[in-house]
């Protein structure tokens, strides 16, 4: 028994950090009224945390057609943003507030004529249109949709390729030609997609897929077929999950690859890289502008540019790590890794005038991290000691 109490009395301080979900991310419902409805349709818009305290920030949309994928959309969201926006940004999450008998006879129709493209014109014109007015959007839309509204995602990728950026698809159900996706594909597969355009796709092998295999492989086929700077896609069939799982999985996995390039640098032997500084810069000026909406550094990737050149072309090295200063004269670290590649060329007095600046640069920085440039000086001022 004491034991227990003693647990209890230890595990009360992380009790008290709990918070409702709803408090953490308010939810709010907006109603749209599509031509010849006769009830509005009702769509649940849950909000990142902090959405009212910064009336600056601006944000991502996930559009999800299942009423029952709010709660653990919005809270994977919640989790995978809280702690400095990483490994997901924070976004808006758009759900149906409820099934709608008008919009599943639409949904109908649209199975049934896959040339009937009027849920599109919904969702476009009636439901996204509202939230870009109502709400501080950026621009970018993340569609997320498990059998057939996953087929009815890829159906938009085709047919309406500019209604959103991001498609995580689990699961779609494209056997017996559903919506024309498969046998539309070679055709529709081929706009100018902009090379920001992603796709993650996935299926697994329980008997309510199984039917559907044969067609997600095809639709593979298709993909690859395109040039890789066209769009970017990845797709997995071979992880074993239970079936009901297979959208949650989709929407961590996917989520993780999709914003990959903004938590993890270029290697130094990619396609990129190989091209040279510019072609990098080039890179994360277009994630700046046609996907993310704010300045995505490039420092990161040229610094491991520049140390994989070390070695074999130290000037080259060299030229690299100075261009980064330039583009980010106020960035500690880029000072830090320049000294480093002059004093690893033995020119000490020059690594430390360059350290000086890094030191100088961090004092915004946490004390860690000022601690950390005085460091990597005291080391340079000692090399020079006899």
């Amino acid at each position: 028994m004491k034991i227990i109490l003693l647990w209890l009395m230890l595990a009360l301080p992380t009790f008290s950090f709990a918070v409702e979900i709803e408090n953490l991310n308010p939810i709010e419902t907006i109603e749209v009224l599509p031509e010849g409805f006769e009830e509005p349709l009702k769509y649940n818009i849950t909000l990142p945390q902090g959405y009212a305290k910064d009336d600056t920030k601006t944000y991502f949309v996930l559009f999800d057609l299942h009423p029952r994928s709010q709660p653990f959309i919005s809270g994977m969201q919640d989790w995978l943003s809280h702690n400095g926006e990483w490994p997901w940004l924070k976004t808006i999450i758009v759900n149906p507030a409820n099934y709608h008998p008008e919009f599943a006879a639409v949904f109908k129709q649209f199975a049934e004529n896959p040339k009937d493209q009027r849920i599109l014109d919904i969702i476009e014109n009636d439901v996204l249109k509202q939230i870009d007015k109502h709400y501080r959007t950026n621009g970018f839309k993340i569609y997320s949709g498990f059998m057939a509204n996953g087929a009815l995602g890829l159906y938009a990728l085709l047919n309406r390729p500019n209604m959103f950026n991001a498609y995580l698809i689990a699961s779609p159900t494209l056997g017996d030609n559903f919506g024309h996706i498969v046998l539309d594909a070679p055709q529709k597969l081929t706009p100018k997609y902009d090379g920001m355009k992603f796709l993650y796709m996935t299926i697994g092998n329980h008997r309510y897929e199984s039917a559907h295999v044969a067609a997600v492989k095809q639709f593979e086929l298709e993909l690859a077929k395109l040039s890789q700077n066209k769009l970017q896609w990845q797709s997995n069939s071979n992880e074993n999950h239970y079936y009901m799982s297979r959208p949650i999985i989709t929407l961590l996995n996917g989520i993780e690859a999709l914003f990959d390039d903004i938590h993890n640098n270029l290697p130094a032997n990619s396609p990129i890289s190989q091209q040279g500084p510019d072609a990098i810069v080039a890179y994360y000026d277009k994630l700046s502008n046609d996907k993310y909406g704010f300045p995505v550094s490039a420092e990161g990737s040229l610094k491991a540019l520049a140390k994989s050149l070390t070695k074999t072309e130290p000037s080259k090295a060299l030229d690299i790590y100075i261009k980064t200063t330039d583009l980010y004269p106020d960035s500690a670290y880029a000072h830090a890794s320049l000294a480093k590649a002059y004093a690893n060329q033995g020119d000490i007095k020059r690594a430390i005038a360059v350290q000086l600046v890094a030191v100088e640069k961090s004092k915004s920085m946490v004390q860690w991290h000022q601690n950390k440039h005085q460091q990597y000086l005291d080391e340079f001022k000692a090399m020079l000691t006899p």
